[in-house]
């Protein structure tokens, strides 16, 4: 597995997760039991964000691997632990439906583990 399929990975993960937030908030909301906003502002705060980075994992995931793309996976890697630290407390601890994001999101940090330290590309 190489830095190009975990990034279209978490491309995809972020457009997937992104556009529910963005478009549906009020789906996501209730899916997670989540009592929503009002306005469903902030879920839509999120999808477009999420959207951003999507946008920033596919178009960096055929870059040659140099100091900038090392940094998005960097970037992208504390994006995914943060995230799914926070599914996993919402689990556990709120009692929200977060166990499939959860997997998701833990597979995506195994593979951005594995590309930043385990088996690292050479710089371009």
């Amino acid at each position: 597995m190489g830095s190009k399929t975990v990034m279209t990975a978490s491309a995809a993960a972020f457009g997937i997760f992104g556009s529910g937030w963005f478009l549906l908030p009020g789906m996501m909301y209730k899916y997670w039991a989540i009592v929503p906003d009002p306005n469903e502002y902030v879920g839509r705060r999120y999808g477009a964000f999420m959207l951003g980075l999507a946008v920033i994992s596919w178009l960096a995931r055929g870059a040659p691997n140099t100091r900038a793309r090392r940094a998005i996976l960097m970037g992208s890697l504390v994006a995914w632990v943060l995230t799914d630290a926070l599914s996993l407390y919402g689990a556990l601890t709120l009692g929200l439906n977060a166990w499939p994001a959860f997997g998701v999101e833990l597979a995506l940090v195994a593979g951005f583990v594995w590309v930043l330290f385990m088996k690292p590309e050479p710089e371009a």
